[in-house]
């Protein structure tokens, strides 16, 4: 098998038997697993030394810091919310058809009512998931190039 040769077109042309593509399989599936141990030691380690619209450009590829967010509260259904507003105290928040008016869909406006309320999350609310800081990969060379590099071999 060449370096060009992709393992989708071996199978393809029916030059890989099902034997040797279970090898082959298990032999990923273990570099899989150490390549993910790496990249996430790696990811951790660049993301607490690079600092923020920091890039570092290397012969492979260039990696990024990605500044991560907090968590913060949104509206999933206005109309849950708007209820549950008029039915906490909260009624100059709504209008008539019960829809939470602009101001209190926002994020700071929503951790102030949850605050208000001794910590109950309103109905049709929900606590969005933040981004923790990261890294990203960009313009990386095909394989095939750094299968023929003998510098970039060594580097990974």
């Amino acid at each position: 098998m060449s370096e060009s040769t992709s393992v989708a077109e071996l199978i393809e042309a029916g030059e890989i038997t099902p034997f040797e593509a279970a090898q082959q399989l298990a032999l990923v599936t273990a570099m899989m697993r150490r390549l993910k141990d790496s990249e996430s030691a790696l990811r951790g380690y660049l993301t607490d030394h690079l600092d923020p619209r920091e890039h570092l450009t290397t012969a492979l590829g260039v990696v990024s810091y990605k500044r991560g967010s907090e968590s913060r509260w949104r509206v999933k259904d206005p109309i849950a919310f708007g209820q549950w507003l008029a039915m906490n105290g909260e009624e100059s928040s709504v209008e008539e058809v019960l829809y939470p008016v602009e101001f209190i869909t926002k994020p700071d406006a929503i951790e102030k009512l949850v605050h208000d309320h001794l910590g109950e999350q309103p109905d049709g609310v929900e606590l969005s998931g933040g981004r923790a800081d990261s890294v990203s990969t960009s313009k990386i060379r095909p394989w095939s190039e750094v299968m023929a590099d003998l510098t970039a071999q060594r580097q990974a």
